[in-house]
This record gives structure tokens, C-alpha cells and sequence, in this order.
């Protein structure tokens, strides 16, 4: 992707030093961790939880659609046909689509802290492309000078800088409002643990260290008669690795040197500090020990609200900031997320929900239609509401009517 011919050269100012150091850890495999492995933000996806947390998170919030809207005197209108609303809507590049886009950016802000797409604007001033910039390539900082937001970023091996506007910036946990933290960074030595003892266990199945047995001989064998019995031993036994001494007569096992049940409570201790970190259910990563369907379903809806939410207004901030002129943001122009597939449930559920919306007269027929992607029918645009409610300030007035009603209907009964 040529993109740098689109940039120049902002400022003569130099690298910021955490951005040059994140670049030679990603070179170098990232920092070592007690258990000896090297975790990076880089290679961090290779650990299944890892990939399932990030996975799970990033497919979450990239199957929801975002729409733009407009506030008006006479109420909210859908603005599909906005200049912003196509780059966030369904073509962000010529590579991507809406979804592609959308993982990628909560994938990079998964593992690095940090996720950034240049914003191309076309001759009306309007964003025509969202380009993803490399999170290990990319740094923003404060001019000490002027006071200014920049970014600078490498992009086809030639460094650039870019003006705060032009840049699309989703951080995680800051600590300065201006980096977000990497996720990585706090779960390394988990990450690396887990590495270790997946490798362990592989080992172990394999079988390449440890022989399973030693067969004793009653007297010295050269190494020919040696294989001899070790050919033997494995026809019968179909063994693997078998270790031979010279001296004694007897077969020793050798045992496992990790019980299976401390090593299988390590790996699930492993899972469940990351998915904390992640803010993920553990059903959400297949681990159903405690689980229950009555408890699942709950903690689905606060997956949806503490999870998804804070991550979802993150990226609505940024992209009403930065995709919308001035006097847009003034008129009321924004965008949302439709998370109304995630609040759904089942079909027994959503039915209720929509009838109660339809006899409160929150909705019309028709509006419910749309959301089911059903045609309008005739009538269907109409409201209705109850008899049974009336406004607080209209009660008395309203008993005063019905008691009327009831007296007169009684005289006419006896005058009859």
C-alpha cells in the first residue's frame, strides 16, 4: 500500500524513545519472562487464550453496525447518506470491509493498547478511506515546543508524521490520556507461563526427554547387542524411548514428574487471570466448570454492559471527534452502534419485548417491521396507547367524567 506519498515531512524533531524501544523489542522478540519464554505483543496470539480473549472481544464488537444520525427539532434521523457514513458503514479502504476494519482495530488495541487508521479526506473535506497504521510502528507525542498532538509512524520502510486530526487513535488503559497501556504488558508472565507448560506438556506426549522405562541386563552388552534388545523390546512393547543398563535384572517405571491434576489447575489459574484482564466470561472461553444456564445468560447481559459498552463508547468518541466538520458536530451529527443484536435473545424473549414497545406506543407497527426487515403494511406508521393510563394531572378531572357518566346512565335507567 503506497500510502507515503500522501505524507510529508511535519518537524525535524526525532523518534520518541518509547516508540524506537517498542520497535527493537518486536525485533528481538519481545522481553524475556521468568519461565524463559520471550513474550511480545507481537507473538502474544500464538497462547490460545490469548487468541480466544481478543477473538472473542474483537468479532463482538466488529458484527455491529455503525449508523449515522442526526438530532433535528422534530426528533432522530437515520443519515445514511452522509460523506462519513460509508468509510464506518461498509468501505473504510479499498482492502477492507466495515468488518475486517472494525477487527482489526480492536485486535491491535487488544494486544498493543493502542490501535490507528490515517484518515484520507478528499476534496470536500469529508474522510474518503480509514488506512490502518502498524501499532509497533506507530507513536504519538506532545511537540515540547508548540504543545501540539503528533503522529509519527514508518510506513513502507520511509518515517512520517501526521497532524492529530488525521489520525484515528483507540487507546485501552491510559495513564496519561495520550498512550494507552498494552494488555500484554500486564499478563506477560502468565502468557509466558503458559507457554512453557503448553511446551512442557507436548514434550511429555512426545516423549523426547523422558524415557518411560529403564530395562536392567544381568551383564555388560556392547552397544550392538544393546540395540539388539532395544528392537526387541520395542516390537513387543511398541515403546518409544527405552533406556538400557548394564548390571541388575528388573524393569523401572519412571513417573510422571507433575501430577496431572496440579498441571491442569495451573493452566485454568492461567485462563482465568487473563480473561480478568480482558473483562471476558469464562463460558465466553469454553470454561463451563460453574456454569449454569440461568447464570450464563446473566453474565451475557453483563458482558454486553461492562465489557462491550466501555469499548463501544471508546470508539464513537473518537469517530465523532475526528470524521465530522465542525459545523456537523454543531447540527447534531453522530454515530452509534446498533447493539440491538446483542440485547435480542431468543425469539420468545425479543417478542415480548417488541409487543410491550407496540402497547406503550414506543414503537409503530411499522418501525417494528424495519427492525425485523419486514415491508410497511397500511396503517402501520399509526401509535396506539391504553385507555387504562391517563396523565397525573388529569386524574381528577378524569374520576369526575366517569362518575358523571355513571349518574347520568343511572337516571336514564330509572326514568325508563
Amino acid at each position: 500500500m503506497l500510502l507515503e506519498r500522501m505524507f510529508e515531512k511535519r518537524s525535524g524533531s526525532s523518534d520518541h524513545e518509547d516508540g524506537f524501544n517498542n520497535i527493537l523489542l518486536n525485533m528481538f522478540g519481545g522481553r524475556k519472562t521468568a519461565s524463559g519464554e520471550r513474550v511480545s505483543e507481537s507473538n502474544s496470539l500464538v497462547q490460545p487464550d490469548i487468541f480466544a480473549c481478543v477473538n472473542v472481544l474483537s468479532d463482538d464488537i466488529a458484527k455491529l453496525p455503525i449508523h449515522t444520525y442526526k438530532r433535528t427539532e422534530g426528533g432522530i434521523e437515520r443519515k445514511p447518506e452522509h460523506m462519513s457514513a460509508h468509510a464506518v458503514y461498509a468501505r473504510p479502504n479499498p482492502y477492507m470491509t466495515a468488518f475486517t476494519w472494525k477487527k482489526l482495530m480492536m485486535t491491535h488495541v487488544l494486544t498493543w493498547g493502542n490501535a490507528y487508521s490515517y484518515i484520507q479526506f478528499g476534496s470536500h473535506g469529508y474522510p474518503e478511506a480509514l488506512f490502518p497504521l502498524r501499532p509497533d510502528y506507530t507513536n504519538a507525542y506532545v511537540h515540547p515546543t508548540t504543545g501540539m498532538l503528533w503522529y509519527q509512524t514508518v510506513i513502507n520502510g520511509k518515517p512520517v508524521e501526521l497532524y492529530d486530526y488525521e489520525v484515528l487513535h483507540f487507546k485501552g488503559l491510559s495513564t496519561d490520556g495520550i498512550h494507552g497501556k498494552s494488555p500484554i504488558g500486564v499478563v506477560r508472565e502468565h502468557i509466558g507461563a503458559q507457554a512453557a507448560a503448553t511446551k512442557y506438556n507436548a514434550k511429555l506426549y512426545k516423549n523426547e526427554a523422558t524415557p518411560r522405562g529403564i530395562l536392567k541386563v544381568p551383564a555388560f552388552l556392547d552397544e550392538k547387542p544393546k540395540e539388539n534388545v532395544r528392537k526387541e523390546w520395542k516390537r513387543v512393547n511398541q515403546g518409544e524411548n527405552i533406556a538400557i543398563i548394564d548390571n541388575g535384572l528388573e524393569y523401572q517405571s519412571i513417573s510422571m514428574p507433575l501430577q496431572e491434576a496440579q498441571f491442569v489447575e495451573s493452566m485454568k489459574f492461567n485462563k482465568a487471570q487473563i480473561s480478568m484482564i480482558y473483562k471476558v466470561p469464562l463460558h465466553k472461553l469454553n470454561e463451563l466448570d460453574k456454569a449454569t444456564f440461568s447464570n450464563i445468560e446473566h453474565q451475557s447481559i453483563e458482558y454486553v454492559r461492562n465489557t462491550l459498552q466501555p469499548w463501544i463508547v471508546n470508539f464513537e468518541q473518537e469517530l465523532n471527534v475526528k470524521l465530522f466538520l465542525d459545523h456537523d458536530q454543531k447540527s447534531g451529527h453522530y454515530v452509534k452502534f446498533n447493539i440491538d443484536s446483542e440485547l435480542r435473545g431468543d425469539s420468545k424473549t425479543q417478542a415480548e419485548y417488541l409487543k410491550t414497545l407496540h402497547e406503550t406506543g414506543v414503537l409503530n407497527k411499522d418501525e417494528i417491521r424495519e427492525l425485523l426487515e419486514r415491508n410497511p403494511i397500511e396503517n402501520g406508521d399509526k401509535y396506539i396507547s391504553s385507555l387504562n393510563y391517563v396523565f397525573l394531572d388529569f386524574v381528577e378531572e378524569y374520576q369526575r367524567l366517569k362518575a358523571g357518566g355513571a349518574m347520568k346512565g343511572g337516571d336514564n335507567k330509572n326514568e325508563g
